[in-house]
């Protein structure tokens, strides 16, 4: 499994748009195979972090999630809701 941290800066006066369409993202996320872990907000900052997983890796999960039905049908396009979006892959360390 290979997973993402995304953090997204929301664009001013837009995170309550964006939460309201966050559950279609990850319902399109989670037909394409994507898990989604976790979310988390940092209000003073307009920050929203998520992290997703994908048993095919990010990459190959993420060219079907982007080609899906699904996610083209969300409105309103959620880059449109985002200033900043910054990525890292990541593997799991065994514990």
């Amino acid at each position: 499994m290979e997973y993402q941290l995304r953090m997204y800066k929301i664009k001013d006066g837009q995170m309550e748009t964006f939460l309201g369409i966050f559950p279609a993202v990850v319902e399109a996320r989670r037909a394409v195979g994507f898990e989604v872990t976790g979310a988390w907000m940092i209000l003073e900052e307009n920050q929203f972090i998520w992290i997703v997983g994908a048993e095919d890796g990010i990459e190959a999960t993420s060219e079907r999630y982007y080609a899906s039905e699904q996610r083209r049908a969300i409105e309103p396009e959620p880059a449109k809701l985002v200033e900043t979006i910054d990525t890292r892959t990541m593997v799991v360390v065994p514990t």
